[in-house]
């Protein structure tokens, strides 16, 4: 079967939770079916990466977005009360190949990965010209509409004001996706609660899952462990929840942990730290690492991994990972929802700065009960959370795809 993958930011590197969850549908599709990846770029340095990390594909487009000059320009989509990330994630020239992989390759199937990416479904003129309809699958992941209404309640205006807005026209866009998709992904039940005006009857749960060999208790760090108890956090450090998750540890809770352990140190590993992140390199023994090339270094040398997010969306790729890794790891009910692990053996949850505090430090005191729950946390990955297990929907979907009568058409919402 043929399957045109479109995706709203390459794939490569899968160093962040959507890139991570789009990299391994792609992986577990290609196994089976000819994948054709069209995706947009707003980063050079991810496009070199893509050269070394093979996307199993027959054939790959791409787009760059200028970010800097695109941000601005799209604060017009509120004039026509549509969700600005459908604006920014929309290129001329993407459409162009996505029209062009319709027209020559006659794909069965057009997956698109977060909901932005349905404009080049709704815009797509080689689609509405085609004898034949694809079956339609949107991957929503989260469902965002309900994230940028959290982000307006913890800014201040203008931001709150631009949030509020996206979270109302993204809300109405998720809507519409819903209408014109066969099959709709959420990573887990919760999110699919958020969504109003349902039941939708076309959406499914397909959770994020972990890739086993390569997160591995046995992989071996090129750095080198510094003395004293490690804690890590990982994560896009210029991601709002990210951020706000970060500095709040490292301003409330870690100054009363190094109290406790004065030769402590805390990772804050991440991409494109915020100037707010970055000010904390230094201090306290924190040091902010900014991207780095693989994050198991710093996994591995953890004796405990931290996940303090009070914004969250879906399932925290950084808390199975970690999991994956045997580390225990201490998360905010935010960043645990929708894991399934049992509190307290292979998942601690603190849900306020003293439990927080309580939580770490016993684990910290207590190495033989923090391993035993390191290792727990690896047996509940194993079981429940390989890619493989995660995807498997996928393939009853797929299976009937072919004798299925697709009556979606394409809206142009220009």
């Amino acid at each position: 079967m043929k399957i045109l993958f479109i995706a709203h930011r390459i794939p490569c590197p899968p160093n962040k939770g959507e890139k991570i969850r789009a990299f391994n549908i792609i992986k577990y599709l290609a196994k089976r079916h000819e994948i054709y990846v069209a995706t947009l770029v707003d980063s050079r340095r991810d496009l070199t990466y893509a050269k070394n990390v093979h996307i199993p594909c027959k054939r790959f487009e791409y787009a760059y977005i200028n970010s800097g000059l695109k941000k601005p320009l799209c604060l017009r989509a509120f004039l026509k009360k549509r969700p600005i990330s459908a604006c920014y994630f929309y290129e001329r020239r993407l459409q162009k190949a996505v029209d062009s992989i319709i027209e020559r390759e006659d794909p069965d199937v057009i997956f698109c990965s977060s909901s932005p990416t349905a404009e080049y479904v709704f815009r797509s003129k080689a689609l509405k010209e085609s004898p034949k309809a694809p079956l339609l699958l949107m991957d929503l992941i989260d469902v965002d509409s309900k994230k940028w209404s959290e982000y307006a309640k913890k800014t201040g205006f203008p931001l709150n004001l631009i949030y509020a807005l996206e979270g109302r026209f993204l809300g109405k866009y998720e809507k519409k996706v819903l209408e014109c998709f066969q099959h709709v992904f959420l990573t887990s039940m919760c999110e699919a609660k958020l969504l109003e005006g349902g039941p939708y009857p076309n959406l499914h749960v397909m959770g994020n899952g972990v890739d086993i060999a390569f997160f591995n208790p046995a992989y071996i760090p090129s750095i080198k462990r510094p003395k004293g108890p490690v804690l890590v956090f990982t994560g896009a450090m210029d991601y709002y929840p990210n951020v706000d998750g970060v500095l709040w540890f490292a301003n409330t809770v870690y100054p009363r942990i190094k109290e406790r352990f004065k030769d402590c140190t805390f990772f804050i590993v991440g991409g494109n730290p915020a100037p707010s992140i970055r000010v904390l390199h230094g201090k306290l023994g924190i040091y902010v690492t900014g991207f780095v090339d693989d994050v198991r270094d710093y996994l591995a040398i953890a004796d405990l991994c931290v996940a303090p997010l009070r914004i969250a969306r879906g399932i925290q790729n950084k808390v199975l990972e970690a999991m994956a890794m045997g580390k225990p790891v201490v998360a905010t009910p935010e960043s645990a929802e929708g894991i399934e692990a049992i509190r307290g053996e292979e998942l601690m949850v603190a849900g306020d700065e003293g439990a927080f505090l309580n939580s770490v430090v016993r684990l910290l005191t207590h190495q033989d009960e923090a391993k035993k729950m390191g290792e727990r946390a690896r047996a509940r990955i194993e079981s429940d959370y390989t890619w493989e297990n995660r995807l498997s929907v996928l393939d009853v979907l797929l299976t009937f795809a072919p004798n299925c009568v697709h009556n979606a058409a394409p809206v142009d919402l220009s």
